[in-house]
């Protein structure tokens, strides 16, 4: 995976260190002391098996500036529609990360671009029931 943002790479990093051979890493296995500096561009987020669906358990306070809302607490469905609701469930059903990155089309704001990536995580090592994952922000290439 091809991450330019350097605090998302050493999110990934992080991630990948704290995967168990085949096993997908936990979410306590994640000290919020450790990735300090992240924590701001952060996100979490639950799967909803019952809805297929994923709901945003913590949102930072970075993103949130720059989206002017808090989707602490929504439906990855009700945030972002159709897309979003299929790219988390490539995630979940294929276990590996993603990066996603563009224009930030979605706030009428193309002018600032964007870089994400989220990360499977799984309580047992194998199902995906959560994920970790950052985002960032900067003047849009063009």
């Amino acid at each position: 995976m091809n991450v330019e943002s350097p605090l998302l790479q050493r999110l990934h990093t992080l991630w990948q260190e704290k995967c168990r051979g085949q096993l997908l890493p936990a979410r306590a296995d994640f000290d919020p002391l450790e990735m300090k500096d992240c924590l701001g561009s952060m996100f979490l987020v639950e799967a909803l098996p019952d809805d297929d669906d994923f709901r945003y358990t913590l949102v930072g306070s970075d993103i949130t500036r720059t989206v002017q809302r808090d989707s602490t607490g929504k439906l990855i469905g009700e945030v972002f529609g159709a897309a979003g609701l299929a790219l988390y469930r490539k995630v979940r059903d294929e276990q590996r990360p993603v990066r996603v990155h563009g224009p930030v089309d979605w706030l009428g704001r193309d002018y600032i671009g964007y870089e994400t990536v989220i990360l499977p995580l799984a309580d047992d090592g194998k199902q995906v029931n959560r994920f970790i994952g950052g985002m960032i922000f900067r003047a849009a290439s063009g």
